[in-house]
């Protein structure tokens, strides 16, 4: 009987330290796999950034991994992908296998098209999407000598917010109601013409930020933005003209557009050839931004803005003041022509608020007008303009000829809290006045502010 006991108790205290090693053992494996012990959602949202390849292959690490990447919500198919899969195996069939085996959600999707027999899929891509609830989506056509006309299944994905598409054409078809949640539009070299673009635009009534790229021989042509909502817009590429309607909350917004010489520059239907001249373009297009405070403008826009002529149309300031505007950047000016100085004055005038101005000087093009175009910006400070705010002004690629220094001289005379203009000459010995000469010229003129540091220095010295 005493034997039988002393048993009992060995086997019960061998199961306790049985159990207490199984419990040890657990912890450890716990401790050196927390990542496995993460919830779902957290672990998607760490494979979401992880190549879409590295993210599959987590699939070999343990039977608990073999499907946690079928679940991520992001889907970028990108070049570093494709290299390392297309030496080995049909690019549109790798596609059509992952779409196949994911599961849940897809809230983002970004694919790189490189080869046109890519394209093939994309119907079917775009068919499973649809029901995937996709809120961000890319397709980068990687072939700039054809534009393929994008699925019209596109159209159907109606929870986008941001959308992104490099190269291809776009053609809404009549039945499309329009994306009603879409923030963000991207359009990089995409043909679309100006009727269906406008239409396009109406349709998607929370837009925030707009960004168009158009290069090559084709143009957008006639561009009308009509967005309640819009914050942010860029424009770059060949235009004919544009206009603003309800862009009242718009805040900033860069143009570095390009003129067409012709029809044939067109080479769509329905478009116009060229900036058409109007006396009222800075009024016109200016007066419908009230919130702007960040402007970036070209010289081919500027002189849109002055009306394509000599400038005399353009007021010396706009009707209603530009309250909000911060930072103004002329990107490329002559300021040996008449009409750029003027709209770009202009403006700088209705800018009570200003507190930034970059120039970037075009140098020297029209030699037989720098006598006049001094002359004239000399006669402006005896009009009235003061710029209380302005703090900094940075000019670039200047080289000190006459109209170029009687505008710094302008600013310099009316600019009561500026603290610091910095001129970068095009090199140390520029075309018009060594960088010493510039340098004591200005410090010697009139100055608003006497605090105001003057900085000239080369380019090569940046």
């Amino acid at each position: 009987m005493h034997l039988l006991t002393i048993t009992n108790f060995l086997i019960i205290i061998g199961r306790i330290c049985e159990h207490y090693i199984d419990m040890r053992r657990t912890k450890i494996c716990m401790e050196t796999d927390r990542i496995s012990s993460l919830p779902c959602d957290v672990i998607d949202n760490i494979l979401k950034y992880l190549p879409l390849c590295e993210a599959v292959r987590t699939s070999v690490l343990s039977r608990e991994w073999r499907y946690q990447w079928e679940t991520i919500p992001c889907l970028v198919f990108g070049s570093t992908c494709k290299v390392n899969l297309l030496r080995k195996y049909d690019w549109v069939s790798i596609i059509d296998q992952i779409l196949l085996l994911h599961k849940g959600s897809i809230t983002k999707f970004s694919l790189t098209i490189a080869d046109l027999k890519m394209c093939r899929g994309i119907d079917n891509w775009l068919r499973f999407l649809s029901n995937c609830h996709v809120e961000e989506l890319t397709f980068c056509f990687d072939f700039p000598d054809s534009h393929p006309v994008i699925s019209e299944f596109l159209f159907t994905l109606d929870e986008l917010t941001h959308l992104c598409l490099v190269y291809g054409e776009l053609k809404p078809p009549p039945a499309f109601r329009g994306f009603e949640r879409l923030v963000r539009l991207d359009l990089f070299n995409v043909f679309i013409s100006a009727g269906e673009f406008k239409s396009f635009i109406s349709k998607c009534p929370m837009l925030e930020y707009m960004k168009l790229e158009s290069f090559g021989t084709k143009a957008i042509g006639d561009l009308e933005i009509d967005a309640p909502n819009l914050k942010f817009f860029s424009y770059r590429g060949r235009l004919s003209s544009i206009c603003f309607k309800n862009t009242l909350l718009l805040a900033e917004m860069t143009m570095t557009s390009h003129r067409l010489k012709s029809l044939h520059d067109l080479q769509m239907p329905n478009d116009f050839a060229k900036f058409e001249p109007n006396d009222s373009n800075v009024v016109r297009i200016l007066g419908q931004l009230p919130s702007i405070t960040k402007l970036t403008v070209n010289r081919d826009f500027l002189q849109y803005l002055a009306g394509g002529g000599s400038g005399d149309g353009v007021p010396k300031k706009l009707p209603n003041d530009l309250n909000h505007m911060r930072l103004l950047t002329f990107w490329i000016i002559n300021l040996s022509t008449i009409a750029e100085v003027t709209c770009a004055l202009c403006l700088i005038r209705s800018s009570p608020k200003l507190q930034s101005l970059t120039i970037t000087a075009l140098g020297l093009r029209n030699p037989e007008n720098l006598k006049t175009a001094a002359e004239f910006i000399k006669a402006q400070q005896e009009c009235e303009i003061t710029l209380s705010s302005l703090e900094n002004i940075n000019i670039r690629n200047f080289s000190g000829l006459e109209p170029e220094m009687e505008f710094v001289k302008l600013l310099l005379s009316a600019a009561t809290a500026l603290r610091k203009l910095e001129i970068i000459t095009k090199n140390s010995n520029v075309s018009g006045k060594a960088r010493p000469e510039i340098f004591e010229e200005l410090v010697s003129s009139r100055r608003a502010s006497v605090q105001a540091e003057i900085i000239v220095r080369d380019f090569d010295h940046i």
